[in-house]
């Protein structure tokens, strides 16, 4: 079973802030909890102090001003994975959180887009450092709410 649990806040920068949905996520496989990654969240995540809050392994947002403005259908999502630690625990982007009805989400990680998009242009990473290793949790699936 994989949960992700997700709370409305703010990324503060040293220059912008941006609004989105940030949480944890849980997976368990025939009762074994394999992934545990629920806790309490931070009010807000000043992104320029490191390192990232506790508890805080999913980062979803369309990098809008106000909450008012975020689309609750569909959202880029930064993703820490606790046990592939993509980019040294930096996190992975090139997913998204797709809204299909009240109750329901589209949950899809994208490994390449994320690699592309960190690594695009930087001559100093190497062929093997772009090279993708997974993901702990299931990147393509459908989740409904409890």
């Amino acid at each position: 079973m994989f949960k992700i649990r997700l709370q409305k806040g703010q990324k503060i920068g040293r220059s912008d802030i941006y609004n989105g949905l940030y949480g944890g996520y849980y997976l368990s496989v025939k009762g074994k909890i394999i992934e545990n990654y629920w806790g309490e969240l931070p009010v807000y995540w000043d992104s320029s102090k490191e390192p990232r809050p506790d508890n805080l392994y999913i980062w979803a947002s369309n990098h809008s001003y106000t909450l008012n403005e975020i689309d609750p259908n569909y959202v880029s999502v930064w993703f820490y994975d606790q046990r592939k630690k993509h980019f040294g625990g930096k996190g992975i982007s090139g997913g998204y959180i797709h809204l299909l009805s009240p109750t329901k989400i589209h949950w899809k990680l994208n490994e390449a887009l994320g690699i592309w998009y960190e690594t695009e242009g930087d001559e100093s990473i190497t062929d093997a450092e772009r090279q993708p290793i997974g993901f702990s949790v299931p990147d393509n699936v459908i989740m409904m709410k409890e």
